[in-house]
């Protein structure tokens, strides 16, 4: 993807209405092994593009648009197929993604299987959440450099996929944001990072042993809030203890995209559950 196409994916983007933050495509496509397919006209415009972002074994197919006049012409089909094609080859054994109501029937004619929908939990700014005592045998601290070779792999075995390269360009854009729970051990048992999205922070990746941990963590985060409108994106069905942690702290969710997913999970390591996922991801 040269210049003269990033030129054109940013005019396609102003003609087709994306529900993702335009800062996920920014972020995204400096990203390692990240890879963008685009259909050009002759002599015209960009007239469609996908992303492909390979996270070893999962692998997320991302930011499909077509031009409306080219819709149903097949062209939106080819570029999912390029993508999914990218991602097996750098070894994804499950490809995810978040598809729009309209682009369902593309994704299920090519093979991937409905899991959930999203849910997008939002909190309106207000006075910040008071600091609660810590759990006991728990200490919540900011979130240091020399915290990442740990939470990479922590990151890594509970999630399945290599996130590494994706939270460290969030934390690089948003220094500061990120906390972590030890066990007196000194063991990662959890970790919340928060992005700045306009007159909103966004929260994920988050992950926590348990709800009580997630509990401490959340609130330790809109007590840093600074009374901003809070946002998390979760991607998990309604067993996940998730809804009921953002749900007890005011939080409002919406029903938003569906999650699909095309190959075998990669093998469960176990090690904590998800919370709110990458922001970034989330597209």
């Amino acid at each position: 993807m040269g210049e003269t196409d990033l030129e054109g994916i940013r005019e396609l983007r102003s003609v087709v209405r994306w529900a993702a933050d335009p800062r996920a495509f920014e972020l995204l496509r400096g990203t390692r092994d990240a890879r963008w397919a685009v259909a050009e006209l002759p002599g015209g415009p960009v007239a469609g593009m996908v992303g492909a972002v390979p996270l070893g074994g999962v692998g997320i197919l991302c930011h499909l648009a077509v031009r409306e006049e080219h819709r149903g012409s097949g062209l939106g089909s080819a570029l999912s197929r390029w993508a999914v094609a990218y991602l097996r080859g750098r070894g994804a054994r499950v490809v995810r993604l978040y598809s729009t109501r309209q682009a369902e029937g593309i994704y299920g004619t090519l093979g991937f299987r409905p899991v959930c929908r999203r849910t997008v939990y939002r909190r309106e700014g207000g006075e910040a959440a008071p600091l609660a005592r810590e759990p006991r045998g728990y200490r919540i601290r900011a979130l240091l450099m020399g915290d990442l070779p740990e939470l990479y792999g922590v990151d890594y075995w509970s999630y399945g996929g290599d996130r590494s390269h994706i939270i460290f360009a969030i934390l690089r854009r948003h220094p500061g944001l990120g906390l972590v729970a030890r066990d007196r051990a000194g063991r990662m048992k959890g970790y919340l990072i928060r992005s700045r999205s306009g007159d909103a922070v966004r929260i994920g990746p988050f992950m926590a042993e348990d709800f009580r941990v997630a509990r401490a963590l959340l609130r330790r985060a809109l007590a840093d809030g600074g009374g901003k409108r809070i946002e998390a994106a979760v991607p998990e069905g309604p067993e996940s203890p998730a809804h009921a942690l953002f749900r007890v702290f005011g939080f409002a969710g919406r029903s938003e995209r569906l999650r699909m997913e095309l190959g075998d999970e990669p093998g469960e390591g176990g090690g904590l559950e998800q919370y709110a996922t990458t922001a970034y991801l989330a597209t």
